[in-house]
């Protein structure tokens, strides 16, 4: 489902970096912070659950947990190139049957797509303006738990992303990265009807899951 959140991601999130991060996944494994998400996950111990991942990218995540903790998964991204990616490597796992694919911005779409028992979202918190929607449409349709990493709240994180932002600007490029108050987004799963039963930090990363109350 095109849309301009779709254009805007298509253009940072392109064909060269998603070929250069598969073919990273395929060297080396998850990314640091992806680790943290499917170990949290996987302690959860649970067996064929249904995953929706948003903003997922190569796909490593359900890539992961389709081994061994999920059946099906929902792939939700804006980027059309990372999706062909995601959707390749896919069926080069023999797991096209098991993955449904939606090229969209997840909060143009998320009352159209089924609850699923874990949500994940993994470095997509930085990526959006409006992080109460994404947060709010996330937690509304996990049954379970709800995985996630953001960038901390540190100095350092602060200025490297606002360098960043500088850059886009004078490139007259619309796409933003943002450090959203973690405090404010523990307090709205919290009154969504979750807890944070976890929490692991990176030197840049944080991971926090959530489990429905």
């Amino acid at each position: 489902m095109p849309c301009n959140c779709c254009e805007i991601t298509d253009n940072i999130f392109d064909e060269d970096s998603a070929k250069a991060d598969i073919k990273d996944y395929r060297k080396h494994g998850p990314a640091n912070q992806t680790k943290l998400i499917l170990e949290a996950v996987r302690l959860l111990n649970l067996k064929d659950v249904t995953l929706l991942d948003i903003g997922g990218g190569v796909g490593v995540i359900h890539h992961e947990l389709l081994k061994d903790v999920a059946k099906e998964a929902t792939h939700v991204d804006a980027s059309s190139a990372y999706l062909k990616v995601a959707k390749d490597e896919t069926e080069m796992r023999g797991n096209t049957e098991r993955v449904k694919f939606i090229h969209a911005d997840f909060t143009d779409v998320a009352a159209d797509l089924p609850q699923a028992d874990v949500v994940t979202l993994d470095r997509v918190v930085c990526c959006y303006p409006h992080f109460r929607s994404l947060l709010n449409n996330a937690s509304e349709l996990s049954r379970r738990a709800i995985a996630l990493t953001y960038p901390r709240e540190a100095w350092y994180i602060r200025f490297g992303l606002g360098f960043i932002n500088f850059m886009q600007r004078l490139r007259r490029d619309p796409f933003r990265v943002f450090v959203h108050p973690i405090q404010e987004m523990d307090a709205l799963l919290t009154k969504q009807g979750f807890h944070r039963s976890s929490m692991k930090r990176l030197f840049v990363w944080e991971m926090a899951l959530y489990k429905r109350m």
